[in-house]
């Protein structure tokens, strides 16, 4: 039989860093141990990945990492054990129906059942009966909230995570690339965009979605049965862990022949805003000031984004989403964070935002000493196709 690469694989050295990393806050709140919960979507699947390599599509998965013992693995039947089990990070995988008393068990024969024990998820995924019966199983516990503890620390990124985005990047710039060609009149949504499912699988990314807008602008979609005509904006959108895991989300806007006056104009204020929010990405500035830098573009062109609660900007890596969130979850930037960037916008006449809303710039930000880093297209370009 062939044998292949079934995930990627984090560096010895890599590994130890985030342990390090995460230990050294554990032990700056006084925790005994972090039980690190997870769930199999590509919104908090990420943080057991970061502790393991274990890329999980369904369930739940947990990873108790103790301050002063290896770590133990438990994840519920319908995953199971046979990914874990290909990897080295963690030698004690366990699979369980009542997590509850598992955990109790193991924090018990780590000698820490009356411990400090900080819960990486508390704050959102975490199941309310699975924390129950933890409370139950160890009741000389003291539990703690450690969900921002933990995403505090992956939000700084390592060189070699810098390095797998990079990778990701790389990869949507190709798939992008490829769709050109698939881009034609009379050509259905969704055969568009099964392409670009096929040539992301085909670079080995392990999971993402294709969407696509054109006027009138409602929303995006995975794919219609619509034909795309020859007078379209075709706006599609890429969101990919790449084989590392690590998430990008891109975007690019494609039209038959020159954009119309009025989506011309629209174009240059997202591209103008735009760059101005890269530039307050600045280490040591708020989160909060990308808001405030786009916001001075809005006001100069007659636009706003007033109560908006969608975010324009939200933290990135092993997981679609990470802190900081903006709006949202207001956080200092530090160098080395990796922002994705989408400033939204408020359009006063319901006709022109159905005519140009989808008309948008989506890319990973590096938070740099002097500004952020653009990590996939160095600048945005409107791309006109031959029809």
């Amino acid at each position: 039989m062939t044998a292949g690469r079934v995930t990627h694989v984090t560096s010895p050295a890599e590994r130890r860093r985030r342990y390090a990393a995460l230990r050294e806050a554990m032990s700056g709140a006084g925790l005994d141990a972090l039980v690190i919960y997870a769930r199999g979507d590509e919104f908090v699947r990420g943080r057991v990945q970061y502790v393991s390599d274990i890329f999980t599509w369904a369930g739940w998965a947990i990873v108790v990492l103790p301050a002063k013992a290896d770590p133990v693995f438990v994840v519920d039947p319908l995953f199971g054990l046979g990914r874990a089990a290909i990897l080295d990070w963690i030698a004690d995988l366990r699979m369980t129906q009542a997590p509850g008393e598992e955990i109790a068990g193991i924090l018990s024969d780590l000698g820490i059942g009356s411990g400090s024990i900080g819960l990486v998820g508390m704050a959102d995924i975490a199941p309310v009966g699975h924390f129950r019966e933890m409370e139950a199983a160890s009741p000389n516990a003291t539990w703690s909230d450690a969900t921002d503890l933990f995403d505090d620390v992956r939000s700084v990124k390592s060189q070699e995570e810098i390095d797998a985005f990079y990778e990701t990047s790389a990869i949507l710039r190709t798939v992008f690339k490829g769709l050109e060609a698939e881009i034609r009149p009379g050509v259905m949504e969704s055969d568009v965009l099964a392409e670009a499912h096929k040539m992301c699988r085909q670079y080995a990314c392990v999971d993402g979605i294709a969407l696509m807008g054109r006027p009138p602008f409602n929303t995006f979609t995975p794919g219609t049965d619509g034909v795309i005509e020859r007078d379209d904006v075709i706006v599609i959108d890429l969101e990919w862990g790449g084989p590392s895991g690590y998430w990008v989300e891109l975007r690019r806007v494609f039209s038959f022949g020159p954009p119309s006056d009025a989506a011309k104009r629209f174009w240059d204020t997202r591209v103008e805003s735009f760059a101005a929010c890269v530039e307050a990405m600045k280490a040591g500035n708020s989160s909060n000031d990308i808001l405030a830098a786009r916001d001075r573009v809005y006001a100069r062109y007659g636009q706003d984004a007033e109560g908006i609660i969608n975010y324009t900007a939200h933290g990135i890596g092993l997981d679609s989403l990470e802190p900081p969130w903006v709006p949202g979850k207001e956080r200092r930037l530090l160098e080395n964070m990796v922002i994705n960037l989408h400033p939204n916008v408020r359009f006063a006449d319901p006709q022109e935002g159905l005519a140009l809303g989808g008309i948008s710039i989506a890319d990973n930000v590096l938070v740099g000493r002097d500004g952020g880093i653009r990590m996939t297209d160095a600048v945005d370009e409107w791309i006109v196709l031959q029809p």
